[in-house]
């Protein structure tokens, strides 16, 4: 357990836990053995997966977040953050970065009215910092893939498109959590939050919302990739069936030559002439080339 003394710059550091101003980091193990004054049940949730909320209790508000951890994108890890007007207390089974940067940023740095709503909007703003680069990135890699996909490059784009779909599900669902949980903090049921704190809080519900609207154009985006490269398929195909059936348009007079000299009639003329067999070679080969210029006159080949 970690715990810091908020004073009007900076944070240090302090040995009692759970005391009026400070800031700590915990397990829920750490919470159940320091007798941490909160619902009883709140602590196992805090462990145990789930969907992200808020709730008010009488004196403090219950958060849970399902957050991503530097280095390990597209996974996430429960946290829990109870919020009281002189005191945070983080919750969780391992160190979260987002929660750790902001301490370290409070202890190494002096900041004027440090307060317990500057540190909470410090730690939210930080689950999101970097994100806009991230989808910057995606949106290129989707747009190279477009780029792929239209000079008709022979890949198969199915499992990319699948991956990038699946990394955007990743982002909406982490950006509607994220947005949940800011409109609820707007609502301010306890009064734990100043008028102040609140503007701040609006521009990060406002930031969360362009993310997740983002990431909605993104999908939109790489759907209409995927029906490029489906329309791209389909062509192949047609060309395919295209050829297969000019093919077979070709061969079918010469398969009428074949079974007609092929029935072996006793008067039959061509049979006794020196010239019959090739007659009806020239025959093949004129029947051929009759029906290729037919089918370029056509544009069919």
């Amino acid at each position: 357990m970690k715990c810091y003394r908020i004073t009007k710059e900076i944070l240090e550091a302090a040995e009692t836990p759970f005391a009026p101003d400070t800031v700590c980091v915990c397990t829920p193990e750490e919470l159940h053995a320091g007798h941490f004054s909160a619902a009883p049940h709140t602590f196992d949730e805090c462990a145990n997966p789930g969907p992200a909320k808020l709730e008010a209790y009488d004196g403090y508000d219950f958060i849970l977040l399902n957050v991503v951890n530097e280095g390990e994108r597209y996974l996430t890890h429960r946290i829990g953050l109870y919020i009281m007007p002189n005191q945070i207390v983080f919750v969780s089974n391992r160190e979260n970065r987002a929660v750790q940067d902001v301490l370290d940023t409070f202890a190494s740095n002096r900041t004027s009215n440090l307060n317990i709503t500057r540190i909470l909007y410090a730690f939210f703003n930080n689950l999101t910092i970097h994100d806009s680069e991230e989808l910057e990135a995606l949106e290129e890699e989707i747009s190279a893939l477009e780029e792929g996909v239209m000079e008709g490059a022979n890949e198969d784009f199915i499992k990319d498109i699948i991956g990038l779909r699946k990394r955007l599900m990743f982002y909406k669902k982490y950006y509607e959590q994220l947005l949940d949980v800011a409109e609820s903090i707007e609502e301010n049921a306890n009064g734990i939050l100043t008028s102040g704190a609140l503007r701040y809080f609006k521009m990060f519900t406002a930031r969360v919302d362009r993310l997740n609207r983002s990431v909605l154009n993104l999908r939109d985006y790489i759907t209409q990739v995927r029906e490029a490269y489906q329309s791209q398929v389909d062509i192949g195909l047609n060309a395919i069936m295209k050829l297969f059936t000019v093919i077979t348009a070709i061969f079918l007079p010469l398969t009428l030559l074949v079974g007609w000299y092929g029935m072996n009639f006793k008067y039959m003329p061509e049979l006794q002439w020196p010239y019959g067999y090739a007659f009806a070679a020239g025959l093949s080969v004129a029947v051929v080339i009759v029906c290729i210029l037919f089918f370029k006159k056509k544009k069919i080949l």
